[in-house]
């Protein structure tokens, strides 16, 4: 195995690298004048995409990237996968949208197949336009079933950043971004991290004691649903079997509803095509979103029982939910994934690219967590005291990354994680250069 002791040379094993786009200085200055962006950017962003191949993005001066975002954590068969596109391309001669009274063939379809593949706990779906909104209806549902209005959300989840999804999202940096206080009804309960253990235990021999009291804690409010992410994706936090069969025990002796956030660890992210799939859960109510559509608009879903979802009532539909088009992308996006084993491919370069992390042996890798593809490495300043790195040091990480091309985010419960989360299609070698590009950042920046 190499894991990238040999410096990779070339990102070019998936597309050649293409021409400079013309006119690619004005489009710059227009993106300036013209776009409004939600946050600051560091040197070299944004990088305005001219061109996209599985795993690999082409900017508009020409230079290539490595892309371990599969854009922003949506193309999970990778950018423009053929049979998406030629599935799309033949939807737009067919039907677009109709009114969501309606409905569409590509539609009926995806949803059978998602119906299909989900736990036998799920019976229909209901789609929307994306995960923010998925997990407003999902709470809206578990709502109008219990008629309770509190809901639990995990510490470090992350469910989206509409006004109602904001309250069941525990960053008070988002939070925040609201402009008005969070409602009172929803509530954190304590989230497994076992690498830092809020109870000093070790992962071999607890027994989930981060969880003793919520029992009480959700017993004390008028708890409708918990809403989980099976794994975070926002720090790669995957809790211990033994910790999702204890809180699926108590809320179950409560009669609470358990809501499956399955936005980023759906459609074969983590190695199963649900991550639910890894516990054996057989949740209430599941959401989707983010890759469903396979890049192509957007799409998402919220699903359940067809015991909770009897009283549904949304009011309305979102005008663009359940688009023909995007669940045309969906189906195909399935096919594809199935027909071409990407899921155990994920499954596999998740190991790999763990066993990679860890055989460069630096100093300033505290933790690695990868479930499937749904991972990242935890920066600290020191093993043996777990000492957070800073900020500073961390953002210069992802810079000299970016300038290596490789594009990256960076998360986690401290700010602290580099975030890895390529294509399910991604290779051994491709992840050989990101490691290649790592180990000569991370040797840079601690000999400057």
């Amino acid at each position: 195995m190499n894991y990238g002791r040999v410096a990779a040379t070339n990102r070019k094993t998936n597309e050649p690298m293409g021409d400079k786009t013309p006119n690619a200085e004005a489009i710059e200055a227009a993106d300036q004048r013209y776009v409004m962006r939600p946050w600051t950017h560091p040197a070299g962003e944004p990088v305005i995409v001219a061109r996209a191949k599985n795993c690999v993005v082409t900017d508009i001066h020409g230079k290539d990237y490595l892309d371990l975002t599969s854009g922003y954590f949506v193309n999970n068969a990778g950018h423009c996968h053929p049979r998406i596109v030629e599935a799309a391309t033949k939807q737009m001669g067919e039907v677009l949208q109709v009114s969501g009274k309606h409905g569409t063939v590509a539609m009926v379809k995806l949803a059978q197949r998602l119906m299909e593949l989900a736990p036998k706990s799920i019976d229909r779906a209901f789609f929307s336009t994306g995960g923010s909104e998925a997990n407003e209806f999902a709470l809206k549902i578990a709502r109008q079933h219990t008629k309770k209005p509190d809901i639990a959300y995990l510490q470090n989840g992350y469910h989206g950043l509409t006004l109602g999804s904001l309250e069941v999202t525990a960053s008070e940096k988002y939070r925040d971004s609201a402009g008005k206080p969070m409602g009172t009804e929803n509530f954190a309960i304590p989230m497994a991290y076992c690498y830092r253990c809020p109870v000093g235990k070790d992962v071999k021999t607890c027994k989930a004691e981060c969880l003793d009291g919520v029992d009480k804690q959700l017993a004390s409010r008028d708890t409708a649903a918990i809403i989980a992410e099976p794994m975070q994706a926002v720090g790669g936090l995957a809790p211990p079997q033994k910790w999702w069969d204890r809180l699926d025990r108590i809320r179950r002796d409560l009669g609470i509803l358990l809501i499956a956030d399955e936005i980023q660890t759906g459609l074969g992210r983590t190695g199963k095509m649900f991550g639910v799939d890894h516990y054996g859960l057989q949740p209430d109510i599941m959401t989707g979103g983010k890759g469903m559509s396979g890049g192509v608009g957007s799409l998402g879903m919220t699903a359940a029982s067809n015991a909770v979802c009897k009283e549904f009532f949304g009011g309305t539909t979102p005008t663009s939910g359940g688009n023909a088009v995007s669940a045309a992308a969906g189906l195909a996006l399935i096919d594809a994934i199935v027909d071409e084993g990407m899921i155990d491919n994920c499954a596999n370069m998740g190991r790999y690219f763990a066993e990679a992390s860890w055989a460069l042996n630096d100093p300033w890798i505290g933790d690695v967590r990868f479930t499937g593809l749904l991972g990242g490495i935890e920066l600290v300043r020191d093993r043996a005291t777990k000492e957070i790195l800073g900020k500073t040091e961390v953002a210069k990480i992802k810079d000299l990354l970016h300038a290596e091309g490789m594009l990256i985010t960076v998360s986690g419960w401290h700010g602290n994680y580099l975030r890895l989360q390529p294509p399910l299609s991604v290779t051994a070698g491709q992840i050989d250069q990101f490691i290649a590009a790592l180990r000569k950042t991370l040797t840079a920046l601690r000999g400057a």
